[in-house]
């Protein structure tokens, strides 16, 4: 069982007052050539193995706004997977551990953008493949 991390980045100024996060939201993992694609976008296919634990962590690309992950929903969660907060020492990420093979399941993430307690959100991929 190994770790993939995502990353999500958000511009956040663009996103203020928007109706969604399209063209704000930058993704990407750590699978390098394992199989993920769409990096770069808000559509990010993240490949990675059933029982394998997916960490989601959130930026803003101007250090002077705020964002953070208020939650997870979608046809992924909880049947594939079903992230919870984690305290780490960077401050606090989401985590979960894929518990169930498929492919392209879609999932959304729901951010506080800005001062705002308005929840934003986008839809990327899993696609979970059961090891051989």
């Amino acid at each position: 069982m190994s770790t993939v991390n995502v990353l999500v980045a958000i511009d956040v100024s663009q996103a203020v007052g928007q109706v969604n996060l399209n063209n704000c939201v930058f993704m990407m993992d750590t699978n390098g050539f394992l199989g993920s694609n769409r990096e770069g976008g808000d559509e990010l296919l993240t490949t990675c193995f059933n029982g394998d634990t997916i960490v989601w962590s959130v930026t803003p690309i101007d250090p002077n706004t705020v964002v953070s992950i208020s939650g997870f929903t979608g046809n992924a969660v909880p049947i594939t997977i079903n992230p919870a907060p984690v305290q780490q020492n960077s401050g606090t990420v989401w985590s979960g551990r894929v518990n169930a093979a498929g492919t392209n399941v879609q999932y959304s993430i729901s951010l506080l953008v800005g001062n705002t307690n308005i929840p934003m959100s986008f839809d990327p991929f899993i696609t979970a493949n059961n090891r051989s």
